[in-house]
C-alpha cells in the first residue's frame, strides 16, 4: 500500500487568550489543533516553543483544542507525544490576519512497531465560521484517511459524500460532495437544520458500498466539520469520522 509522506496546506485555530500574541489588536489569527492519528497516543502542541495544548487524544472527548488566538504571521508548530520533548511534527506555518484555521495531525503510514511513534504530518485547513443562513446549518468534510487505496492510481481513493434524509436510497443519487481527494476539505454545505444521514463511498465504486454511514441531528446555527480517518493499524477507513464542533 502506498502512503504519501507529505505536509498539507490548511488551517490552525487557537482562540481564547492573548498569551501567544504580541498584542490583542486586529492583527491576529485563530487556530485550533486536532488529533487525527489513530495510532498516536496523547499529543501536546507547542507554538514558538510554548506549550498551548496538552494530551489531545484520538477519538476521545477532546480530539481538538479550543480556538486560540495568536499574532498573524509565521509560527513554529510542534506536536509531541504527551509529556515528552520529542517532536513528531515540527513545521513552520503562516497565518493570515483575521482568519481562522484548523491544524490536524494526520497519520501517513501504517501502525508502527511497538515503542515506535507513528509517522504523522500537519494538515492545515482554512475555516469559515460565519453563521449559516437563518434556520440552516453548515457542514463540511475533511478527507484525511489514507485508506482505502485506489489501486489504479496507487494513491488514497477519492470519496463521494451524500447528505440525505435518513433511510434514503442513494443508488441513483448524485453526491452532495463529489470526488473529494485525500488531504482535501470540501466546501461548506449550507442546508436546512434537520436530521441527516451522511454516507461516504469510494468515488469509483459503482456499487456505492458505504465506507461511512452515520446519522446526525443538526440544530439551526450549528457548523460542523467531519474528518475521515483510518482504523487503528490502517487497512480501511473508520466508519466513524471525527466530529468537530466549529460553532454552537
Amino acid at each position: 500500500m502506498l502512503r504519501r509522506l507529505k505536509s498539507i496546506s490548511g488551517v490552525l485555530m487557537l482562540g481564547a487568550s492573548c498569551a501567544l500574541i504580541m498584542s490583542c489588536g486586529t492583527d491576529h489569527s485563530k487556530v485550533r489543533f486536532v488529533h487525527a492519528s489513530p495510532d498516536a497516543l496523547g499529543l501536546d502542541v507547542a507554538v514558538d516553543g510554548k506549550t498551548v495544548a496538552t494530551n489531545l487524544t484520538f477519538g476521545g472527548l477532546s480530539p481538538a483544542s479550543d480556538y486560540l488566538t495568536l499574532t498573524a504571521g509565521n509560527h513554529r508548530v510542534e506536536f509531541r507525544s504527551t509529556g515528552t520533548t520529542d517532536d513528531l511534527i515540527n513545521a513552520t506555518a503562516g497565518f493570515a490576519s483575521q482568519t481562522e484555521y484548523t491544524l490536524l495531525a494526520v497519520e501517513l503510514s501504517p501502525a508502527p512497531p511497538p515503542n515506535t511513534p507513528p509517522s504523522i504530518a500537519a494538515l492545515l485547513k482554512t475555516d469559515n465560521n460565519s453563521p449559516p443562513q437563518s434556520g440552516n446549518i453548515k457542514v463540511r468534510v475533511i478527507h484525511s484517511a489514507p485508506d482505502p487505496v485506489d489501486v489504479q492510481q496507487n494513491e488514497p481513493a477519492h470519496v463521494d459524500v451524500y447528505i440525505v434524509p435518513p433511510g434514503s436510497n442513494i443508488t441513483n443519487a448524485t453526491p452532495t460532495i463529489a470526488s473529494l481527494g485525500y488531504e482535501q476539505a470540501s466546501d461548506y454545505q449550507n442546508v436546512a437544520a434537520a436530521t441527516y444521514e451522511i454516507i461516504v463511498t469510494r468515488s469509483t465504486d459503482l456499487t456505492k458500498a458505504r465506507l461511512i454511514d452515520q446519522t446526525y441531528d443538526f440544530t439551526a446555527g450549528q457548523i460542523r466539520t467531519l474528518v475521515t480517518v483510518d482504523i487503528p493499524g490502517g487497512g480501511s477507513m473508520s466508519g466513524t469520522p471525527l466530529e468537530l464542533s466549529d460553532l454552537n
